[in-house]
């Protein structure tokens, strides 16, 4: 993961773009596990029209490293701020259909977690060993796949931050988004349940801050 110096602008966009973005919808049908699953297409659905509200793009590239393909995804603001991730593209069965497979794989979740789009796994199987496929098949009831869903903040304490976000300086916004970042959270959406109340502390602290220097200078 990397992004350009400043990310204040950007970070700004995409709170305000969560708060609008639906969950992908689950509309295609896994052969494998036989059950539906949100493919590429519906989380570009489901984030395509706040994106551009708020002068948000995406770009997904393949590129080679080390000989191997590699996605490379970058979401860009209309200020030039922009956010950048890498992921391998795997295929498993060494195949043309496997190797498209493992490049939808990989463009949906790159997609999906850059922007913190809520999603649920995929036909991804093609892209893993055949005997693999074999054994989920066998399985009778397969386990539902973990998402972020579970340990993440709900889209309700999205809406929070991203309402509250911008009552705070650019300063605070541009070190929250950074800090975030190292750690591993690229979006709020993608916060942890038990840090909501720490950010939120900050935040509300900010926003008093902010208040106060304004009268000051009344």
């Amino acid at each position: 993961m990397s992004h350009s110096e400043n990310i204040n602008e950007i970070a700004k966009a995409l709170a305000l773009c969560q708060g609008e973005m639906s969950f992908a919808s689950k509309d295609s049908l896994n052969p494998h596990f036989k059950s539906r699953y949100a493919d590429l297409s519906a989380v570009w659905d489901a984030i395509r029209e706040p994106l551009s509200k708020h002068g948000l793009s995406v770009t997904q590239i393949v590129d080679i490293a080390d000989g191997k393909p590699i996605l490379i995804s970058m979401l860009m603001h209309a200020s030039g701020q922009w956010i950048k991730s890498t992921i391998p593209v795997i295929n498993a069965n060494n195949t043309s259909q496997g190797q498209g497979s493992g490049l939808t794989y990989a463009r949906r979740y790159a997609l999906a977690a850059l922007v913190g789009c809520v999603q649920d796994d995929d036909d991804g199987q093609e892209s893993m060993p055949k005997n693999n496929v074999n054994k989920t098949k066998a399985v009778e009831t397969p386990k539902e796949p973990v998402t972020h869903q579970a340990t993440c903040i709900s889209p309700d304490q999205v809406r929070t931050i991203s309402d509250l976000i911008n009552k705070c300086d650019d300063g605070y916004v541009s070190k929250l988004s950074k800090h975030l970042l190292d750690l591993g959270y690229p979006t709020y959406a993608q916060i942890p349940v038990d840090m909501y109340s720490q950010i939120l502390t900050g935040i509300n602290k900010n926003i008093e801050l902010v208040e106060k220097r304004r009268k000051e200078n009344v």
